[in-house]
C-alpha cells in the first residue's frame, strides 16, 4: 500500500462474537479514500464542483480482530480511468503482518450539478494527486514503459 494511516479500535466496534463488526471495515476503507482526497486532491464533501460517486464496493476476510486494537490501513490506486478511479485497502492489526481484510471502492466522479462524468475527464490535479498511489499497479507498469 503506498498510503496509509493508523486507527484505534474502540469497544462499540466490536459485535457479539468480540470481532471487529463488518460494517467498521466499509467505514474505515471510505475514511482513508476521503481523507486523502480532502488532503492532497483539494476535495470537500460539501461544495466541491464534482463529486465521487460510490459504484461498486467489496471486503474480503482473512483473519479477525477486536478492541482494544490498533489498526495499519494503507491505500492504494489499483486502477485510474477517465472519470473513474478503483481503491484497494489493506487492513493490518499493528505489529501483526498477516492482512486482515482487503477492500475496496470504485468511485465514478460526476459534476455535482447533474450528476454526469464530464466529457474532459477527471481534473488534472486530481489525476496527479492519484497517480502516485498506481505505484506497483499493472497500469503504473504501462506508464513507466511509455517514458
Amino acid at each position: 500500500m503506498v498510503s496509509g494511516s493508523m486507527e484505534e479500535v474502540k469497544g462499540a466496534d466490536n459485535d457479539m462474537f468480540h470481532h471487529l463488526n463488518n460494517p467498521i471495515y466499509g467505514v474505515l476503507i471510505d475514511s482513508i479514500i476521503n481523507d486523502y482526497l480532502i488532503k492532497k486532491c483539494g476535495y470537500n464533501t460539501s461544495s466541491y464542483p464534482r463529486t465521487a460517486l460510490v459504484a461498486n464496493t467489496y471486503c474480503d476476510y482473512f483473519g479477525s480482530t477486536q478492541y482494544p486494537s490498533m489498526l495499519e490501513v494503507g491505500l492504494r490506486v489499483v486502477k485510474l480511468g477517465k472519470n473513474s478511479v478503483m481503491y484497494e485497502c489493506g487492513i493490518f492489526e499493528e505489529g501483526v503482518g498477516q492482512v486482515k481484510a482487503v477492500g475496496g471502492f470504485v468511485q465514478i466522479w460526476v459534476r455535482r450539478e447533474d450528476n454526469r462524468p464530464p466529457p474532459e475527464g477527471l481534473e488534472p490535479h486530481v489525476r496527479e494527486a492519484l497517480e502516485p498511489l498506481l505505484k506497483g499497479s499493472k497500469q503504473d507498469q504501462k506508464r513507466k514503459s511509455k517514458l
